[in-house]
């Protein structure tokens, strides 16, 4: 029996690198749209904590280029997910995302949660046939 579960957990924790590939049908791909809102807004807040905290960079500055990059996308997915599950729904899910502990700083800069937000997003915009 252990030896038949083995390779199937070397599967498992193979999928657990930071940055891997996910393959469609695993995953943030299959989590429920409001699930996927919640942890997109988390890496949001996590990456422009970051940009200030770790990088250096002005609260200001990060807010601008956060909106001027994402804003306007982020709008539509949020109107679109209001008129799927309700607004009260998207509210509680965003509620939902306030991070239980700090990220800590990488020793070089790192747009690991940037780049997952973006991911998320896209996963929305797709899922909604916003793409």
């Amino acid at each position: 029996m252990k030896a038949a579960l083995a390779p199937a957990a070397a599967l498992a924790l193979a999928g657990c690198a930071a940055d891997a590939w996910v393959a469609p049908g695993t995953g943030w791909s299959r989590a429920p749209d409001l699930s996927v809102w919640s942890a997109m807004s988390l890496y949001g807040g996590v990456a422009r904590e970051q940009a200030i905290l770790c990088q250096g960079f002005a609260p200001a500055g990060v807010e601008a280029r956060w909106r001027r990059d994402f804003a306007a996308r982020e709008a539509i997915v949020a109107a679109a997910l209001a008129r799927r599950h309700g607004e009260i729904a998207l509210a509680e899910a965003g509620a939902a995302a306030a991070a239980t502990r700090r990220v800590p700083c990488a020793a070089t800069p790192d747009g690991r949660w940037r780049r997952h937000y973006a991911r998320l997003l896209r996963l929305l915009e797709t899922r909604l046939g916003l793409a």
